[in-house]
């Protein structure tokens, strides 16, 4: 069961990033959420939350290739402050990449990545709807709570619609757990749609989950995508959890060079190395498999 979810899970981060039966959202909604374009020529799409003058954060998927190491600054570009994509339109530069070093690219635990910008967002003394950092979100959110997730969808060569939210709902932390066959950490937040025609597909990546107008997720991952009778849920990283170490990165002075990988289940005794060892040999068996 373990392999065969796995394998879902995977192959679903393979799809481009859609969001089904939402509604365009309008300039000003979501001031601090960005467009991130990944690789070269840009096949890759990104959703990131401004965090600050100089930050943006997303999730540490995002910062890895298919080999699990980590990309260089110059493979991303973003755009900010829009509401539809243009492909002409200018775009701004990440200095340094800073992925969370636990993050476990097969349990999906720690999944958050924070970049630092060349140069800096202009936040004016008369606010800008366009552009605004978020607040983040630092208490519980209660089961069955109403919040909305934010993406684009984003297909390479092919027109963009606007921006996209759509309202979904804090999932049961049990239902979730067993849906995902044990793999909901205290550190994930589940979401789940009203309709079955409602659905994050791939999901968006790295994109926001808003609760009371605060970030309170970095989407992660899910299984569903809005076109069958199955349950449909998508998982989150929670902001909540993460805060003293988003602000650490941002007095960092190292630059971590492209090529290092986060190593999984470092620090958690014997047990924690062999959950590390297991995860890796399903995610092997796994690529044989899809090839």
């Amino acid at each position: 069961m373990e392999l065969l979810l796995l394998q879902t899970v995977a192959a679903q981060t393979e799809l481009n990033p859609l969001i089904i039966g939402g509604t365009p959202a309008l300039l000003g909604d979501f001031p601090a959420y960005v467009g991130i374009h990944i690789g070269q020529p840009q096949t890759l799409f990104c959703g990131g939350t401004i965090l600050n003058t100089n930050h943006i954060l997303t999730a540490g998927s995002c910062v890895l290739d298919g080999q699990n190491q980590l990309r260089a600054a110059n493979q991303f570009a973003f755009r900010s402050g829009i509401v539809v994509i243009d492909a002409g339109a200018a775009t701004g530069a990440i200095e340094r990449v800073f992925v969370h070093p636990q993050y476990n690219p097969f349990t999906f635990e720690n999944d958050i990545a924070v970049l630092r910008i060349v140069g800096s967002f202009n936040f004016p003394l008369v606010p800008n709807p366009n552009i605004a950092p978020a607040e983040l979100q630092d208490r519980i959110v209660a089961e069955n709570s109403d919040c909305q997730a934010v993406g684009w969808n984003w297909q390479p060569n092919v027109p963009n619609q606007a921006l996209q939210q759509l309202n979904v709902i804090v999932h049961q932390r049990v239902a979730c757990n067993a849906l995902f066959n044990g793999m909901i950490q205290n550190s994930m937040l589940c979401v789940r749609t009203a309709n079955q025609n409602q659905a994050l597909c791939l999901p968006n990546r790295g994109g926001g989950l808003y609760c009371n107008g605060r970030l309170t997720g970095i989407v992660s991952f899910g299984l569903g995508c809005g076109t069958n009778t199955t349950e449909t849920a998508t998982v989150f990283t929670q902001v909540r959890y993460y805060q003293p170490w988003i602000l650490q990165q941002f007095v960092r002075t190292d630059n971590p060079p492209p090529g290092t990988t986060p190593m999984p289940g470092i620090g958690g005794g014997s047990a924690s190395l062999l959950v590390s060892a297991v995860t890796i040999l399903f995610a092997g068996i796994m690529m044989l498999i899809m090839r």
